[in-house]
């Protein structure tokens, strides 16, 4: 069975060995693949290669961050040069090196952003326009998404209010509160009045109160009939750990979220994060993170509780995590 040629990119020199079924087989050579709808146009003049063929084609991967993105941060120095002197270009990403990981397997990853912390609708606009620049600009019809938090809220808002529907293919959403989170209930009961005061200065804070259970459950009674009627597979992983060792700012939020939801990730029970089994006649394929992890674990990060028994060497564990999301993509693309 010929492997599948994973070249969603224009005009980008790749280094893969491609097979291009009922036409030729290009090894060794730096190509320069222009992709259409239709499939595949490579040509190599030094190599006397001009080859033209349907290829199988990967649908482009988007990673959807959660409500703050902590590496806008720092984001600005990495830009400044620094990025490239890393190793791994992305390893001090939202994303501690997925995408990179990703791409080294032949997929074509995007990891957009939307605006930190905003309403739920406002961060369902912005992905909606970004999905459809990777859609003009790669030439896809439809994208796998893969979504940590609230970006799970994010893209189904998107898939429901913005009639996206037909331009995803599949939904894999981790630590996403579909149910909301009790510890969000708890600070909104506590501080609601700094999301307007901090508004006054300019910071849109208004994301959180989308992340409580009455707005989680709201949206969910008024996207059922969508949701079910709508070709989007969807896919949930839900994370959690032990107290000790979970990172240390988490250690709070996960103690009152066990004590009223049970197992979690530090800000996200397993019970929201794995949503349901089914939407009218579709199954909602639910997973255990095959990793103990936190919310921050969920993304390949690393922190010291890691150290203590069982011990988690960073590298080793890093690339568990990033061997989950590649097992998801596969997992996408044999659903969609």
């Amino acid at each position: 069975m010929p492997s599948k040629s994973y070249c969603f990119k224009r005009n980008v020199k790749l280094r893969y060995i491609f097979d291009i079924p009922n036409t030729v087989q290009v090894k060794g050579h730096d190509c320069t693949w222009y992709v259409t709808r239709r499939g595949l146009f490579c040509k190599n003049s030094k190599a006397g290669l001009n080859v033209e063929g349907v290829c199988a084609i990967s649908l482009p991967i988007i990673l959807a961050h959660g409500i703050v993105p902590f590496d806008a941060l720092y984001r600005p120095l990495l830009q400044t040069g620094l990025r490239r002197l890393l190793r791994q270009h992305d390893k001090y990403d939202y994303f501690s090196g997925i995408a990179g990981h990703l791409e080294n397997h032949g997929y074509t990853v995007f990891a957009p952003r939307v605006p930190f912390a905003a309403q739920v609708h406002k961060r369902a606009l912005a992905l909606k326009r970004r999905t459809e620049f990777i859609l003009e600009s790669t030439g896809a019809d439809r994208v796998h998404i893969i979504a940590h938090s609230m970006g799970g809220l994010d893209a189904r808002h998107m898939i429901v209010d913005f009639d996206m529907a037909d331009h995803v293919a599949t939904l894999t959403t981790i630590g996403t509160p579909h149910r909301g989170t009790s510890f969000a209930d708890f600070g909104l009961a506590k501080v609601n009045w700094l999301i307007g005061f901090t508004g006054l200065f300019g910071l849109n804070l208004e994301g959180f109160r989308d992340l409580s259970t009455e707005a989680a459950a709201a949206f969910n009674k008024r996207a059922l009939k969508a949701e079910e009627r709508n070709p989007v597979r969807y896919s949930t992983y839900a994370a959690h750990q032990s107290y000790g060792r979970i990172f240390t700012p988490l250690k709070l939020p996960w103690k009152y979220i066990a004590g009223r939801e049970g197992d979690n990730d530090g800000l996200v029970s397993v019970t929201s994060a794995a949503w349901t089994d089914r939407l009218g006649s579709k199954t909602v394929r639910q997973e255990a993170f095959p990793v103990p992890a936190d919310h921050l674990n969920e993304l390949a990060w690393w922190e010291p509780c890691e150290l203590r028994a069982p011990r988690q060497a960073r590298r080793p564990f890093k690339n568990k995590i990033r061997d989950v999301y590649l097992k998801m993509v596969r997992d996408a693309e044999r659903e969609g």
